[in-house]
């Protein structure tokens, strides 16, 4: 488990562009083009793609042509630039494969989970420096939340990206760190590097992360962390709710079926490996 440390030399606070990728330079232009297009979610031009991630105009023209043979950006509006049609594709084979793969392990738990405590349940998974989700579980009461399969998380706020943060690498918690400075969140309070790399010490240690109002006003969460296959950070299960049932009469309930659900996909994942090595 690798333990976060102050950055020396922050990344870019887009966390999600990967330009210090050494020895991989053109691959991580085009990929922060791809990621850039789909932060700004709206067509751009190449001169505002070039300006924006600090990259020569000439290879910008030839990575998105590239991009473009392959579906992966359109440029049919030009001179406008946004994402392909080609990526929906892959992202429902991804869909479907993971949920294919962790259904029958994880569904029964978040059915479970909710029936308990009756909020929606969620497994999300880090992917870069986001968390996105993987599977939920909708609430029957009358005032519910619904997160779709596919919805991205930051890893700086909200319970369910946040509790990853301990147990991934130095170099994912410096950039969640850059992206966090200055933030506000859905209560007002902006937030700060220092005060979050606090609260990832106080994650580590308790096992869980409590969250309330931070990406989404009058709602709360409760999140755990799942470890897979030698006991790598794997995935996260949450239940989020409106505020009015995450009193703190409520809260010690909630977290100990958060805590005992992510446990039990834990072992449930440990068990699987040891089969497929088997």
């Amino acid at each position: 488990m690798s333990t976060p440390v102050m950055p020396r030399q922050r990344p870019q606070a887009d966390g999600d562009l990967v330009s210090w990728m050494a020895g991989t330079q053109l691959l991580a232009r085009a990929v922060s083009v791809l990621l850039y297009l789909r932060e700004r979610e709206e067509p751009v031009t190449v001169g505002e793609l070039a300006g924006a991630l600090k990259v020569p105009i000439n290879t910008v023209y030839r990575i998105v042509r590239t991009l473009e043979m392959g579906g992966l950006v359109d440029r049919s509006n030009r001179p406008y630039v946004s994402l392909g049609l080609r990526l929906m594709d892959l992202g429902q084979a991804k869909q479907r494969q993971v949920a294919r793969e962790l259904a029958p392990i994880a569904m029964p738990v978040l059915e479970a989970l909710t029936s308990a405590t009756g909020e929606t349940s969620l497994l999300v998974m880090p992917t870069g420096a986001r968390a996105i989700c993987i599977l939920a579980v909708e609430s029957s009461r009358a005032i519910r939340l619904s997160y779709q399969p596919g919805r991205v998380f930051p890893l700086y706020a909200g319970a369910s990206g946040k509790v990853l943060l301990p147990w991934l690498s130095t170099q994912l918690v410096e950039t969640a760190l850059a992206q966090a400075e200055g933030q506000v969140l859905a209560t007002g309070r902006k937030l700060t590097s220092a005060a979050l790399l606090r609260e990832v010490e106080r994650i580590r240690d308790s096992g869980y992360c409590v969250t309330h109002a931070e990406l989404d006003a009058g709602v709360s969460a409760v999140a755990a962390p799942v470890f897979g296959r030698g006991g790598q950070i794997f995935a996260a299960i949450s239940v989020a709710g409106p505020e009015t049932g995450f009193t703190a009469n409520q809260l010690s309930g909630l977290i100990d079926h958060v805590c005992t659900a992510a446990a039990q996909t834990s072992r449930s994942l440990s068990i699987r490996a040891g089969e497929e090595r088997g």
